[in-house]
Order: C-alpha cells, then structure tokens, then sequence
C-alpha cells in the first residue's frame, strides 16, 4: 500500500514539475514578462561601472592643515571654514 512504485514515482515527478512550471508563470505575469537579471548580466554590469571609474580620473587630495578636511590639490576650493579661518582659500 505505501511501497513505492513506477508509477507513484512517475506521477510525483510530472505533479513537482508542474507546481514548478505554475510558480514560474505566475512570477512572469507579476512582473509584466519582463527577463530577469541573470548574474552574469549584473557581473557584466559591475565590470561596465569598474571600467567607467577607471576612465573617468583620480584626482589627488590634500589635507587641510587648520581642520584636516581633505579638498582637491588643484583646485583650491578651501575647505568650508571662513576665509580667515582657512590657510587653503587663496
């Protein structure tokens, strides 16, 4: 009576099958059919944003001796304190 058999394990696999195949239906109708991101389209993703930093520049900072705020070397923009309070406002 609770032996296992061809046919029982025949009808377990086709009933897992299709509870699977319904669950991925209705996500697709939830999400209007759209693809999904897979992980190799988010690593390549990530790998488009590394090589976007890259290109784009490093600019070097330089410490502000009065707070110890970092500001850009080359564009001496001060470091948000008052004029007379800040040695890096030119």
């Amino acid at each position: 009576m609770f032996g296992l058999s061809l046919s029982k394990l025949v009808f377990t696999a086709v009933a897992v099958f299709a509870v699977w195949w319904l669950y991925r239906k209705i996500n697709m109708i939830g999400d209007g059919g759209a693809k999904r991101k897979t992980r190799v389209d988010a690593a390549r993703e990530a790998a488009e944003d590394v090589t976007k930093a890259r290109t784009q520049g490093v600019e070097d900072l330089s410490a502000c001796p009065a707070c110890g705020a970092y500001v850009a070397a080359g564009s001496n923009p001060g470091c948000g304190r008052p004029a007379k309070d800040c040695p890096m406002q030119g």
